[in-house]
């Protein structure tokens, strides 16, 4: 059960990093066309949207994708924040030490458990708290920026032919 918990939650983290991974490059070449037509297009209110909401799209799925910024100092082994399974946490610790705590965590299978229940918690917390609240949020900027362009394009064009609204 924990294993499968375990694969589930990487799963999900990679699924997570596939999506941004799509709205960044979708968003980059949408930018990139529009600077590339922005000496024609330059008067049009809908152009400056599609800008906008294209960096604002791309900086939060980068958020996604982007890796977690953690303390410098090196991780206490007993704290309760101490994941030895994370990378981040036991690469600053020497192979000895390591090597010294995982043999006491894997000597009853109650402290593996804890350990990896420690891992699938942590893994979690990141996916709730930060890898899908920001696609969510970068894929609401990428659907309402490409709404408001359209609704700025239509209000232009209706505008110039001198209707009003």
């Amino acid at each position: 059960m924990l294993r499968t918990t375990q694969q589930h939650q990487v799963q999900l983290s990679a699924i997570a990093d596939q999506k941004a991974n799509i709205i960044i490059a979708s968003n980059c070449i949408i930018f990139s066309l529009t600077l590339s037509r922005i000496e024609t297009a330059y008067q049009f209110w809908g152009i400056w949207s599609l800008l906008a909401m294209s960096v604002f799209s791309i900086i939060t799925a980068i958020i996604v994708v982007a890796p977690l910024s953690l303390p410098m100092k090196r991780p206490d082994f007993q704290s309760q924040n101490f994941n030895p399974l994370f990378f981040m946490h036991f690469t600053a610790y020497t192979h000895d030490e390591y090597q010294k705590k995982m043999f006491a965590i894997m000597e009853t299978p109650e402290q593996v458990k804890e350990a990896m229940v420690r891992d699938i918690y942590q893994i979690g917390k990141v996916l709730s708290n930060r890898k899908y609240p920001f696609l969510k949020l970068s894929s609401a900027i990428f659907i309402g920026g490409i709404l408001i362009t359209l609704l700025l394009f239509v209000v232009q064009f209706y505008l110039q032919l001198g209707y009003k609204l």
